[in-house]
């Protein structure tokens, strides 16, 4: 008797059990793989499973985001490539030879004091990446420390071209006399050379510079600035191309 009831009552816990496992399986959406292992796998769900179960449903959520949203970054990185190769591109030929390396500057801008913001305008526009020109600003680039006389030799030294910005403030200033005196021994009647005249008429011109070609701030300083840009890119051109006929000749002689 004993024995019959203690097993009836097993019987009766199997089938209970062996019913809510059965329950359980059909509520859960998520396949499992097909193994024989009494431990369950990882549940597999697609994202945006209609059918998951909140605790699902978010890991799923979750993903595809993380997925979508590390998919748009290569998108945006490429861009910002494309421009900056767009950008380089359209820059002249002439700022990617050899020469223009052979000294630290494209321009030294020649100034006063005062006239800071002027000059700085002027080297920002030059610098922009679409013009792509190296600039040298006493106020910025002189190291601390160093004997004025001494930088102003090595800047006008180590520039291709040199804007000498002429206002009433230059003329009064020993120091930017002395520099123009050092640009005139350095590259006389030379493209080198840009005076750029402002707030002042082109008579009042140190005799000095009367015979270079003048650039008029006074007017319109945008087309000012496009000029002193255009004469520096005709200057690094015009060097690189007696450079390459000077080799091409010296090649034909030795021939």
């Amino acid at each position: 008797m004993e024995e019959n009831r203690v097993s009836n009552i097993m019987c009766w816990f199997r089938q209970r059990f062996r019913k809510q496992r059965n329950e359980l399986d059909q509520d859960n959406p998520c396949k499992h793989s097909p193994t024989g292992n009494s431990t369950l796998s990882k549940p597999i769900c697609s994202p945006g499973h209609s059918i998951c179960k909140p605790h699902c449903g978010s890991s799923c959520s979750v993903e595809s985001s993380v997925s979508s949203s590390s998919s748009s970054f290569p998108s945006h990185k490429s861009s910002i490539a494309a421009k900056s190769s767009s950008s380089e591109h359209s820059l002249p030929s002439e700022l990617f030879s050899s020469f223009r390396s052979t000294r630290s500057y494209d321009v030294c801008v020649c100034h006063n004091d005062k006239d800071i913001d002027q000059a700085q305008n002027l080297a920002f526009f030059l610098e922009d990446p679409s013009k792509g020109l190296r600039c040298y600003l006493q106020e910025r680039d002189c190291p601390l420390g160093g004997a004025v006389s001494t930088e102003l030799l090595q800047a006008v030294h180590d520039s291709h071209c040199w804007v000498l910005l002429i206002t009433p403030n230059f003329l009064n200033d020993d120091w930017c006399l002395y520099q123009m005196h050092q640009v005139l021994s350095e590259g006389p009647m030379s493209q080198r050379i840009i005076p750029a005249v402002l707030n002042m008429p082109r008579s009042e011109l140190p005799q000095e510079l009367r015979f270079v070609f003048t650039v008029d701030f006074n007017r319109n300083k945008e087309v000012g600035y496009n000029q002193v840009y255009k004469t520096v890119i005709h200057y690094l051109k015009d060097i690189i191309d007696k450079e390459r006929l000077c080799k091409l000749s010296q090649s034909e002689s030795r021939e």
